[in-house]
């Protein structure tokens, strides 16, 4: 299945044609992992990304990774060139391997999507909320100091690290975006589809409820076309 991939273009499109800084994944580059259950004072916190009032998007996107590889890419500066609270995004594009039942394609999904809740790197403090679509990050003081300072590329490593312990999951791609310029606003819209698209595939495969007429879901569905063959074929089958 293929619904997210007007989504993913959009996402593409937003974003500039180089990257600031890419990576291969290496599990060499992860970053130390932290505690599950550590706090972060805000007198021991650098800056806020997605705080102060500022930007903050986030989502995991399923679709064809450009290149069939697992990578880091960072459109603005990173994290020891910021010096306060900052507009941020991180969206993630999994390509799942290949399924040919909906149910079994939608349980992939689930999978997978809870990965981004268990990643903990030292001194980086990840706080998501996938209703709103927004993620807010305190880092350490002592992350971004020192001749080695923690990087993008080593946050990102260690989620990718943990989505390629699903099977499911093929290739993996993280963006993060800390540019002033970009247009967060668009990225929020792109983003919110997506979930609606999600939520609207499991309405379809965990209701039953397949009367159009009374469903929130029609616009989604009316306007993805692997929603509509689904629906039919469930309708069908009833």
């Amino acid at each position: 299945m293929h619904l997210f991939d007007d989504v993913l273009r959009g996402v593409w499109a937003l974003l500039p044609p180089q990257p600031d800084k890419e990576a291969a994944y290496s599990p060499s580059l992860c970053a130390p992992d932290g505690e599950k259950d550590r706090i972060l004072f805000r007198s021991d916190t650098a800056y806020e990304l997605g705080g102060g009032g500022k930007p903050s998007v986030c989502g995991v996107l399923y679709g064809d990774t450009p290149g069939q590889r697992d990578r880091v890419l960072l459109y603005g500066p990173d994290l020891a060139e910021i010096r306060a609270d900052s507009p941020f995004a991180h969206i993630t594009l999994v390509q799942l391997r290949e399924q040919t039942a909906e149910e079994a394609y939608y349980e992939q999904l689930k999978n997978v999507g809870f990965t981004v809740f268990q990643v903990y790197p030292e001194g980086y403090l990840i706080r998501i909320s996938p209703s709103a679509g927004k993620e807010l990050v305190r880092v350490a003081k002592t992350a971004v100091a020192g001749k080695t300072p923690l990087s993008f590329m080593n946050v990102g490593c260690s989620l990718i690290r943990e989505f390629k312990k699903h099977e499911e999951a093929a290739f993996v791609q993280t963006v993060f975006i800390t540019k002033p310029d970009f247009d967060y606003t668009a990225l929020s819209d792109l983003t919110a589809r997506a979930r609606s698209i999600t939520d609207a595939l499991r309405h379809t495969l965990e209701t039953g409820d397949l009367d159009c007429a009374a469903c929130k879901m029609k616009p989604i569905c009316d306007t993805v076309e692997g929603l509509r063959e689904l629906h039919f074929r469930k309708e069908q089958m009833q």
